[in-house]
């Protein structure tokens, strides 16, 4: 037997799932309602049960975990781009300084201002 045959031979053989709610009437695929008649609620006997991964998917928040993933994400940007303008937090290690105090020239680091930089009157 060819595995076309045998898959043709398998799929004819497959029990239509198909439930009938005498409630109000309504026949229903139970596989696309979880098991339930999606009018009353009532549940089919013999309904198949959804797998436990996607038992498990449904109950988890993935709106929640989206959010804290951008939260994570951004924050390690903003920490790529602290680092590359080299700003350093205060509070986490060396002061905040964006240039070593020896690139900038004498007269701005000196303490006191030189007479030849004030404006001249007049």
């Amino acid at each position: 037997m060819s595995t076309i045959a045998w898959n043709a031979a398998r799929l004819r053989g497959r029990r239509r799932a198909r439930a009938f709610c005498e409630l109000d009437g309504w026949s229903f695929d139970p596989r696309y309602t979880e098991g339930r008649c999606p009018i009353c609620g009532w549940v089919a006997p013999g309904a198949p049960d959804a797998p436990l991964w996607l038992t498990l998917a449904r109950r988890f928040e993935w709106e929640l975990a989206g959010l804290v993933a951008l939260m994570a994400v951004l924050a390690l940007i903003a920490v790529g781009v602290m680092h590359s303008t080299g700003y350093r937090m205060p509070r986490f290690g060396a002061p905040v300084h964006a240039a070593p105090a020896g690139i900038a020239s004498h007269t701005r680091t000196s303490a006191s201002p030189s007479p030849s930089h004030s404006p001249s009157p007049g």
